[in-house]
């Protein structure tokens, strides 16, 4: 008897799935970690850069802003950055996916000593909260 062979029989579908499954298993867990850490570099970035649009908006406007040698600190909104066109709008946030609101401040205080500028953001946090 003489039977012609066509096709792949039950068992070996399901042994092909089988290693899909645990394939699977293994690399999604792997490919979301690798998501959620470029997310995350992705916002320390976007801070960085609000940082430097924010030291070239004070190098312009210092003498309007009326730095003194009191530490005091002064604030800039990102609204103000991007009407300079130090920065585009909108800012959107890489963990939440939601655009940042423009009132969103920047601490700037100027040290007499080092006679430097540093800015803090306040408001944008480069943390995931959902894990």
């Amino acid at each position: 008897m003489n039977v012609n062979k066509k096709g792949f029989t039950l068992i070996e579908v399901i042994v092909v799935i089988v290693i899909i499954v645990i394939l699977s298993l293994i690399l999604i867990p792997n490919v979301m970690l690798f998501i959620n850490k470029n997310d995350k570099k992705s916002c320390e970035k976007l801070i960085t850069n609000i940082e430097s649009s924010a030291k070239i908006y004070v190098s312009e406007n210092k003498y309007t802003l009326g730095f003194d040698c009191s530490n005091t600190s002064k604030t800039i909104t990102l609204q103000q950055l991007v009407e300079e066109g130090d920065l585009s709008s909108p800012i959107i946030n890489p963990i939440t996916k939601t655009e940042i609101d423009l009132n969103t401040t920047i601490a700037v205080t100027y040290n007499c000593t080092n006679k430097t500028f540093t800015n803090k953001v306040n408001g944008i946090v480069c943390e995931n909260n959902s894990e």
